[in-house]
């Protein structure tokens, strides 16, 4: 349990300085926000461009490592720990929080006295380097200026906005700033856009940029009372103050922090709070470096020299540190403003169910759009936590403000708009757009907002346009081409006494010959102080009133129920969700929206076929096609809605090409998959096919072709 740290005690340290010290001060940072204040448009675009990007460029960080002398010795953080404790879970980002942290957009300058000056990095809450006019490595002091005019740039406002949608969320907000008097400033800022402060906490210190999801702290619970601790990543070189920020937290929270000289960001993390990671491939290619972090030795600036690392040390590395059971690092997309994270175009909304992004088919020529969809394709070829395949919906990309789409590779990462770039904040989704009511692809926004509310359920949806103004010469004042969004400037801090849910939900299609009518109610659920009662509460879909079933106790923390199928109830969709309660007196439901948001599935075989009996009468001509031996089911559900299923038999370690054709013979989806099981179910995502009939073809490494029936219904 961490110790509540009070903004008061900064300002009792500052009342400790002389009143002559204080107005010295004070009179300096006055006449420096005059200085800034002549800074024009432009200047102050080319500044976010270049030192607010998502990462910094591979030419600056080649520049960096040639001025700054490397040391042949490890440079260590403070308060470095390298052994993690016992006993030890991290959190889906989907599960209950009780803050977000962010920060403000800040201008960090070195003022000369001849009243020229130049941007800096800082280093630490003293020192920053820059590059002279001669493009030689200087360092000195600075002073750091926070961002709050709106003339220059839309990132005052949209901070503000993302700090008013935590607040709805029913989290705190947690900023961070340089100098104490920001806070005031903020406050007012927020006062006079009507966005008023009343669910935040300061913290203070130096920062870089505005990335807390890659630089901040990786939350997790430890010990027998799920106590809360920090795990600290090492972040880009050159970025030192921002690579501090987790040390600065955790000494002002009073909570451990578990420092390694691993190198990854956040944003290239997604955990399904059940020991599982996905993450991109660019993981190995940042640890492959012998450069390390920048700091301060005597007043010159150095780099620290650290060990390569090969990509099974990674994994090793990784496996620890995480608690994993699993590490899946997949190729990472190539015009994605840079980074290489999972984040531009993969979420889970719990431990069974991914969210994807896909490229449209209008961009099947870009280079990304294959990589997506291969690695979409094999996370849903996975098993999740109980044993199942990955269930995949898709949410639409973003346009361009014309309504056009992107047509080259250097087209796209201008924009590198994405929608799956969100931030959960308990029951609310924060939700990146890019259009208001007087310009850009609104039409566009408010469908896929409404798409975003089927595939998230039960979630309130706070929009945020995040693009700069309409003027391209302000284009880098806003989101657009930095190569991130909301999730890139957030970091979830989790809730103190988790009650953890891990449970194997039933979805989608239920089909009778397997359950008969018998729906299995399943979850592992845990507490510090144990769980006094957990119950699944159902019914039958337009029905207004829940059914309590009690779930009870089968052995440790796996609690179970049998929903039986009313008499009444032949063919139907169910909808459900579990409620658990602690001995301490907590309780939290699942999904976590509940009972706003539900799990549902349909059972039944007859009914489906009388459904669509007309359907299979107009495709009598479209028969099962085999041709040679390649053993298989057909697909189920079928008709399909989202997704359906075909179980591959007798084809361990081999490449399957797929292709699939609608009705007037065009391809519309061709992929390969790689099946390494004897009996594997291939689950192919149909949620952006047109209602119709399709053939898919099966082609293995024999040159053997089968082709089965599909159709999609809505």
């Amino acid at each position: 349990m961490y110790r509540k740290i009070f903004f008061i005690a900064v300002c009792a340290a500052l009342l400790g300085q002389s009143s002559n010290a204080q107005n010295t001060r004070e009179e300096a940072y006055q006449k420096g926000l005059e200085r800034i204040s002549k800074i024009s448009a432009q200047e102050r675009a080319d500044y976010y461009r270049k030192h607010h990007a998502r990462k910094p460029s591979a030419e600056e960080m080649e520049k960096l490592q040639k001025s700054a002398p490397v040391q042949a010795v490890m440079h260590q953080k403070d308060g470095e720990r390298l052994e993690m404790p016992e006993r030890f879970w991290f959190p889906g980002e989907f599960e209950e929080v009780q803050a977000i942290l962010i920060t403000w957009t800040y201008l960090h300058v070195h003022f000369y006295d001849n009243e020229d000056y130049d941007f800096v990095e800082p280093i630490d809450g003293k020192y920053a380097y820059w590059y002279d006019e001669k493009d030689n490595l200087q360092v000195g002091d600075y002073e750091s200026f926070i961002d709050l005019d709106d003339e220059y740039s839309r990132l005052p406002i949209i901070s503000a906005q993302l700090a008013n949608a935590i607040q709805q969320g029913g989290a705190e907000v947690w900023i961070n700033i340089v100098n104490p008097a920001d806070s005031v400033d903020i406050k007012e800022y927020m006062d006079r856009k009507g966005m008023p402060l009343k669910n935040y906490r300061f913290f203070v210190n130096p920062t870089n940029s505005i990335w807390y999801r890659d630089c901040g702290p990786v939350a997790f619970y430890y010990g027998k009372h799920d106590e809360i601790a920090f795990l600290d990543f090492e972040y880009y070189s050159g970025r030192a103050a921002d690579d501090k920020i987790p040390i600065g937290l955790g000494k002002q929270l009073n909570i451990p922090v578990y420092t390694t000289a691993v190198k990854y960001e956040g944003g290239n993390i997604i955990l399904d709070g059940a020991g599982s990671l996905f993450t991109s491939d660019e993981v190995y290619t940042e640890n492959n470096s012998i450069y390390g972090q920048v700091y301060i030795d005597k007043g010159e600036l150095k780099t620290a020299l650290r060990n390569r690392l090969s990509r099974q040390q990674v994994d090793d590395s990784l496996s620890y540190l995480l608690g994993l059971d699993r590490l899946k690092a997949l190729p990472r997309l190539r015009y994605d403003g840079g980074t290489g994270h999972i984040d531009l175009y993969a979420a889970m909304w719990d431990e069974n169910n991914f969210v994807f992004t896909k490229y449209p088919p209008q961009m099947k020529n870009l280079t990304d759009y294959s990589i997506g969809l291969r690695n979409i394709d094999t996370i849903l070829s996975m098993y999740s936590y109980f044993g199942k395949k990955y269930r995949g919906r898709d949410i639409p990309l973003p346009m361009k403000d014309n309504k056009t789409w992107y047509t080259t590779n250097a087209d796209y990462s201008r924009y590198t708009r994405t929608y799956s770039n969100s931030t959960f904040v308990n029951d609310v989704i924060i939700q990146p757009v890019f259009s208001d009511d007087t310009w850009g692809a609104r039409d566009w926004d408010l469908a896929a907002i409404e798409q975003m509310k089927k595939v998230f359920p039960g979630y309130t949806i706070i929009p945020i346009d995040i693009r700069g103004f309409k003027n391209d010469s302000y284009l880098y004042t806003g989101f657009d081409g930095t190569g991130g969004a909301i999730h890139c400037i957030t970091k979830q801090i989790p809730a103190e006494n988790p009650i953890r849910i891990l449970h194997n939900a039933i979805q989608d299609f239920a089909d009778d010959a397997v359950y008969n009518g018998k729906f299995p109610i399943e979850a592992n659920i845990t507490n510090k102080s144990g769980i006094a009662s957990a119950t699944c509460l159902w019914r039958e879909k337009g029905a207004t009133h829940w059914q309590k079933l009690p779930l009870v106790r089968v052995g440790g923390d796996r609690f179970s129920a049998v929903l039986n199928r009313p008499t009444t109830l032949a063919h139907d969709t169910i909808e459900y969700c579990i409620t658990a309660t602690s001995n301490n007196g907590k309780s939290i439901a699942k999904p976590i929206t509940a009972p706003k948001g539900f799990y549902s599935f349909y059972h039944g075989r007859e009914a489906v076929k009388e459904v669509v009996k007309d359907i299979y009468d107009y495709i009598t001509d479209v028969p099962n096609l085999s041709y040679g031996e390649m053993k298989m089911s057909n697909f189920f559900p079928n008709p399909a809605d989202h997704s359906a299923n075909i179980v591959l038999m007798g084809m361990a370690n081999e490449n399957i090409n797929i292709s699939i054709n609608n009705i007037l013979g065009q391809t519309i989806y061709a992929n390969s998959v790689f099946v390494e099981e004897n009996e594997t179910v291939l689950q192919l995502n149909t949620s952006s096919f047109s209602a119709g009939v399709y053939v898919v073809s099966f082609t293995n490494s024999k040159g053997v072709v089968t082709a089965k029936k599909l159709v999609v219904g809505r």
